[in-house]
């Protein structure tokens, strides 16, 4: 449990972009609520390991821990910068086939899905149709490797249902259950369901979701209409932090209020026994 005298938020982020954006509304967010709480962003990188990592970190002192970011869509329909708000994260483990992730697999007891705090969920999707703020509520597959194909991408979406992809939340899921904090994950998908990325485009992209701008150039000089594609995927990427800033610039002030509500309850109760 944590000791701070502030209720804090942890959030988990992979990339540095995301992270900056984050960063700028966390910043907002607690100048409005100015003593009441403060909002953690930590950029993790990319992959399962680097987010779990951080989210131990976090979860000392959070009373809350958030799971961010771009994501790839899976469920056909969902254009890029459509938001979807994680109600459970399904975990791909590491050498299992697409065929072996189904619905059917989800319990706290196999530690293959977690489920998000419907409280906070139920706050942020009641706080975005109030604003007529267009969002998904559905689950979401974690991944220890890109889906990035459109074949993967349908075929993830049809044995799990889920409508995005990205490859952390599962591990922010599982230190959040360790650690007895609740959890959810909020995703703004960059590529759709119908558009496979270049793994060209992933291999030029290190483990700290920084662009290795050597890598690319040569990918470049041999494939020149990797232009093409590298100008499209960066649109996409800025239309996602767009909504994913909306996001929580719309949620994020009555999501901070109702922790600081929680925890004050939950020293209440403490006090008492």
């Amino acid at each position: 449990m944590h000791t701070d005298p502030l209720p804090i938020i942890g959030v988990v982020t992979a990339l540095p972009a995301e992270a900056r954006v984050l960063a700028r509304v966390a910043n907002i967010l607690m100048h409005r609520l100015s003593g009441e709480g403060e909002i953690l962003v930590c950029q993790s990188g990319i992959g399962l390991q680097a987010a779990r990592r951080e989210a131990q970190r976090l979860a000392r002192t959070s009373a809350l821990l958030i799971s961010t970011g771009v994501s790839g869509g899976l469920c056909p329909g969902l254009k890029h910068g459509a938001l979807v708000l994680g109600d459970r994260v399904i975990v791909r483990t590491p050498g299992q086939s697409p065929e072996e992730t189904t619905i059917t697999d989800i319990t706290e007891d196999t530690g293959k899905g977690y489920k998000a705090d419907p409280g906070f969920i139920d706050l942020i999707e009641k706080q975005f149709k109030r604003n007529a703020f267009p969002l998904h509520r559905g689950t979401v597959l974690c991944s220890p490797e890109p889906v990035s194909t459109t074949a993967a991408k349908l075929e993830a979406h049809r044995l799990t249902g889920a409508l995005a992809v990205d490859m952390e939340s599962g591990a922010v899921g599982e230190v959040a259950a360790a650690a007895g904090l609740p959890f959810f994950c909020l995703r703004a998908i960059c590529d759709p369901a119908h558009q496979t990325v270049d793994a060209a485009l992933l291999t030029a992209v290190d483990e700290q979701g920084s662009l290795r701008i050597g890598r690319l150039l040569a990918h470049v000089v041999k494939r020149p209409r990797l232009l093409r594609d590298l100008a499209r995927t960066a649109s996409q990427f800025r239309r996602a932090l767009i909504s994913l800033e909306r996001a929580w610039l719309l949620a994020g002030e009555p999501l901070l209020a109702a922790v600081v509500a929680r925890d004050t309850i939950s020293r209440a109760r403490a006090g008492q026994q």
